[in-house]
This record gives C-alpha cells, sequence and structure tokens, in this order.
C-alpha cells in the first residue's frame, strides 16, 4: 500500500467518525426537545387528574408517554456512550495519520528503507525535539556528506511539526540540488496534510526548479485526499514534463473514479500536456 492510498484511507475514516459524532450531537438535540415536551405533557395530565376523574384512554395515554420518556432517555445515555467511543477512535485515527506521515518521510529522505539512525541523526532529532533552531545550526556545521544531510532532514521533519512556516523557510536557504528536494517534499508533504491552503501559498513563493517540483509532487501526495481538484491543478504546473503528465495523469484518473462528472468537466477545460486529456476523456 502506496503513502498516498494509506494517507486516503486514515481520511476517509476520520471523516466518518466526524460524520458519526454530528449526527450524534443532532439525534441528542432531538431526543432532549421530545423529552422536554412529553416531560411536560405528563406533569400537566398529572395536574389535571387531581382534579378530574380522567378516562381509562387518558390514562393509557400518559402511560404511554412516560414509558417513551424512559426510552428516550435510554437512547440519550447510549448516544453518549458512542461519543466517548468516537473520540477515542479520532484519536486513534490521529496518531495513525502522524505515524503514515513520518513513514512516508522517512521513505522519502532515505529511499526504500529506513536505515538504523545513527549517532549524528540520532542528537539531531533530540535537539529538534527541543530546540529547532539550535538542532538546525548544529547540523548545518556539520562536515557535508551523508550524515549531514540526514541529520538537517531529520531537524526538518520535526520542525515542520511544529513550526511549517519555519522549517519552510530553512529549507530555502538550501542550495538547488538532491538535499533542497528532499527537505522541500518533508515540508509540503507534512504542512499539505495539516493545512494544505498554507503549503499551497509557499508553493507559490518558489522559484520555478527541481526542488520546486519534488515540492508539488509531494503537496499533490497530501492534498488530494482533501481537495483532489487543488491537487491536480498543482500537479499541471509542475515544470519537468514526464513528472508533470505522470502526476497530472496519476492525480485525474482518481478524480475521475470518485466524480467523474466533475473530472470530466475539469478536463475538457484544463490545458494539459498534449494527449493527456484526450486519453482520460476516451478511457471506459
Amino acid at each position: 500500500m502506496t503513502p498516498n492510498i494509506r494517507v486516503m484511507l486514515v481520511v476517509a475514516a476520520a471523516l466518518v467518525v466526524a460524520g458519526v459524532v454530528l449526527r450524534q450531537e443532532k439525534e441528542m438535540y432531538r431526543l432532549r426537545a421530545v423529552i422536554v415536551e412529553l416531560t411536560s405533557l405528563s406533569m400537566e395530565g398529572a395536574a389535571i387528574s387531581t382534579v378530574t376523574n380522567p378516562l381509562p384512554a387518558e390514562i393509557e395515554e400518559l402511560r404511554r408517554e412516560a414509558a417513551e420518556v424512559h426510552r428516550l432517555r435510554a437512547e440519550i445515555t447510549q448516544l453518549h456512550r458512542e461519543k466517548v467511543e468516537s473520540k477515542a477512535l479520532q484519536a486513534r485515527i490521529d496518531k495513525l495519520a502522524l505515524d503514515l506521515n513520518q513513514r512516508s518521510d522517512s521513505i522519502d529522505i532515505f529511499g526504500d528503507y529506513d536505515p538504523p539512525a545513527s549517532p549524528l541523526v540520532l542528537q539531531a532529532s533530540s535537539l529538534a525535539q527541543s530546540s529547532p533552531e539550535e538542532a538546525a545550526r548544529w547540523a548545518a556545521a556539520l562536515p557535508p556528506g551523508k550524515e549531514q544531510d540526514r541529520a538537517v532532514l531529520a531537524v526538518i521533519n520535526h520542525w515542520t511539526g511544529t513550526n511549517p512556516v519555519a522549517a519552510a523557510a530553512w529549507t530555502t536557504q538550501f542550495a538547488e540540488g538532491a538535499l533542497r528536494e528532499r527537505a522541500m517534499s518533508v515540508v509540503a508533504r507534512q504542512w499539505g496534510l495539516r493545512d494544505w491552503n498554507a503549503a499551497a501559498g509557499w508553493l507559490e513563493t518558489l522559484p520555478v526548479g527541481s526542488s520546486r517540483d519534488a515540492a508539488i509532487g509531494a503537496f499533490v501526495t497530501s492534498a488530494d485526499g482533501y481537495d483532489i481538484r487543488l491537487a491536480l491543478e498543482w500537479a499541471n504546473q509542475m515544470e519537468a514534463p514526464d513528472s508533470r503528465a505522470m502526476r497530472v495523469e496519476d492525480t485525474a484518473r482518481r478524480w475521475l473514479r470518485e466524480d467523474n462528472a466533475a473530472a470530466r468537466a475539469w478536463l475538457e477545460k484544463a490545458k494539459l500536456p498534449a494527449g493527456i486529456a484526450e486519453r482520460l476523456l476516451s478511457a471506459k
């Protein structure tokens, strides 16, 4: 399962939980209103019975209303219990999303596997947890090489989780190359999961180049779980023709599966690489 699919599953689960909680809140509000109304009717009936001699049918009606009040109170208790369980499930989903995000970043940073952390990387991570700024200065002073790159990326990974604006600003100071591309990918992916509109605003400030393409590619994998049209529009802004075509086609195919009419309407008007729109629109 790719990181993007795992993220989409997490997002879908979170949306389901949010829907359940909203439904429960509405149902509890409705039930409380019904209970108040029925309780009022029961009290009025009791008051009347002390003055008049109600008919057996009226007594039976009051009994049914009282039973309904008890039933509704029991439903509210059950809804409270479900709400607590939903909150616990949401907490588990949030933790899973964070774990998946960190794992995805590790794969992107180090390749197809996450190697054992070296003492320098461990120290960089430890410093970043307490003071990302200090960790950044420390990592920047290390001797150039793969270990320094890994230490820098470890700092970026932690820093983006607490202050993506500052982490993003640091990555723009790196020279164009592999480290800048990977660092910007980490920022774009993590920031895109937390606040895709703010992350998109940062992407707009980046100069055209391979690092911007890398950041856009990472952003698309996060944003398409929230706003697939926004993700597709950004994929279409990539500079490298092959990367642009691959991202656009992959994202558009997902959109066609999820909302065929909306995706087709966009594809018919968008300025895409030659042949892509035709191929997508003609696919069965």
